[in-house]
């Protein structure tokens, strides 16, 4: 038995170790860094990255800054380990690194990271599969019925009976694999320990993440799967038509060598995963059943749990009243002699073994005050901090109606405000070099919805009368700031910062 090129070429493109992290014991922890820096760095919703890649100790310094923030990792005893920030971090890097899901290159004298484009599909790919939500069978049955118009009217070649025939394949496979889960979750949502918590997830796993979005109209005579018969005409009119021949030139031209056969064998393996919709029937008649079967299931449940408090009271009153009214004879229990509740009866109590006494390698405890500046020091750390939400937040208390900020309207209040008015010096006086901010600069990244011009001293206007900075801690120059985008995309992309 032959094996298929995606049992064989799966790792050909991903390195092996890859899912190691996401094997461990700490998953979720890795998983969630991954996720945030996918979202600041490499994914679609970052900036565009330098073609080179990110310096190492950029990578280290944003993991650094999670675990400073929001550290999920715990040792044996439920506290958070003792080791320090940058050496965790540090070691959380190399991890991602031997795993394959970062490329470090030596360029120059310094250490360059990057992402690879096939370790990011499947990241990108993960990520989907974790947000899926409900189907709606409509859009995609819509979708390979308007692809397959624009083949027929000459409009479209062989790249969108491609995608057509890979739509069709997932729409089979969608209403099967939600057969298979519905069928598995049901005796998963029967072991709630209450009645609460059994609603609860089944509004949450079965209604919101499983169920079918458009079930309701999937047998109404308008919903687009009622025109499978048009589609299936239109397919038997490409393989049996004259577009079969101008389909098989398009695939012969981009055959390697213009292998006919290969060819041929493309063409064929799309209209066959085009025919297998003609099978939709029969996967939603089993997703019928499951569903029925499920909500019979779910209601019966229901009912038994909103019920069976009453029940049991009236049984204990029917047992109360009987045990009263009951001769001697008829109480006796069917047990052996002896004592029912003796201690010899009852198992004895396991025993948990102590833990070995360790040694060597023992830190003494930290003291409440050694506690409370460690605590101190994280807060001092994050006051200092600076991130692009923090730079927004601060800006938004001054941002008027016309777009435009001079930095003698801008009042430091607290530490955070004088950090986020120092970055804006620093940014303005990196605008005015050759060439202006560039791309590969750290601070780069916050310059969200604004950009900083550093104005020079003989072009101030001495005669216009402008408030007077409440800014007694730091001389700079002056700059003006200018919004490039409107309130609504900026709060937006802040509200992308902070999910990330």
């Amino acid at each position: 038995m032959s094996a298929s090129p995606a049992e064989t070429a799966l790792f050909s493109v991903l390195p092996q170790g890859l899912f190691g992290p996401l094997a461990s014991p700490n998953r979720m922890h890795y998983w969630r860094l991954l996720c945030r820096l996918f979202g600041e760095f490499f994914g679609p919703d970052a900036p565009m990255p330098p073609s080179i890649g990110f310096q190492r100790r950029e990578i280290t310094s944003a993991i650094e800054r999670y675990l400073l923030t929001d550290d999920p990792w715990e040792d044996d005893d439920g506290e958070a380990p003792d080791t320090p920030l940058a050496i965790r971090a540090g070691t959380v890097y190399e991890r991602f690194r031997h795993a394959g899901w970062l490329r470090q290159e030596r360029i120059g004298a310094r250490d360059m990271v990057s992402m690879t484009h096939p370790v990011s599909r499947m990241l990108t790919l993960l990520i989907d599969f974790a947000e899926r939500g409900p189907t709606f069978f409509g859009a995609k049955v819509r979708s390979i019925e308007l692809q397959l118009s624009q083949i027929v009217a000459g409009k479209a070649m062989g790249d969108t009976l491609d995608e057509a025939a890979d739509q069709s394949r997932q729409l089979l496979s969608n209403v099967a694999s939600i057969s298979v889960q519905v069928r598995d979750l049901m005796p998963e949502l029967s072991k709630a320990e209450s009645t609460a918590q059994f609603a609860r997830k089944l509004f949450e796993r079965y209604v919101g993440e499983l169920f079918v979005g458009d079930y309701a109209e999937l047998h109404n005579a308008d919903h687009p799967l009622a025109r499978r018969t048009s589609i299936l005409a239109m397919v038997r009119e490409i393989e049996f038509g004259p577009l079969r021949a101008d389909l098989l030139a398009w695939y012969a031209e981009r055959a390697p060598g213009g292998d006919m056969a290969l060819a041929e064998h493309r063409l064929q393996r799309s209209l066959r995963r085009l025919h297998e919709i003609d099978r939709i029937d029969e996967y939603l008649g089993r997703l019928d059943d499951d569903i029925r079967q499920a909500n019979r299931r779910a209601l019966a449940f229901l009912d038994y749990r909103l019920r069976a408090p009453d029940q049991l009271d009236t049984l204990l009153r029917r047992a109360c009243r009987g045990v009263l009214a009951a001769p001697e004879d008829a109480l006796r229990l069917p047990v052996a002699p002896g004592g029912l509740m003796d201690e010899q009866r009852l198992r004895p109590p396991m025993q948990r073994q102590r833990p070995i006494a360790r040694t060597a390698n023992t830190s003494p405890e930290p003291t409440p005050a050694q506690l409370a500046r460690l605590n101190l020091l994280r807060q001092m750390k994050r006051a200092r901090l600076v991130l692009p939400e923090d730079l927004a937040r601060y800006l938004d208390r001054h941002w008027g109606e016309t777009g435009v900020l001079d930095s003698q309207a801008l009042h430091i209040a607290t530490i955070e405000d004088f950090r986020a008015y120092q970055t804006l010096v620093t940014l303005a006086l990196r605008s005015q070099r050759k060439g202006g901010l560039r791309r590969e600069d750290p601070l780069h990244r916050l310059l969200r919805g604004f950009r900083v011009e550093l104005v020079a001293t003989e072009t101030v206007d001495a005669s216009v009368d402008r408030p007077h900075p409440d800014n007694p801690y730091l001389h700079s120059p002056r700059f003006v700031l200018h919004r490039t985008g409107t309130h609504a995309s900026m709060k937006a992309t802040r509200t992308k910062d902070l999910t990330a």
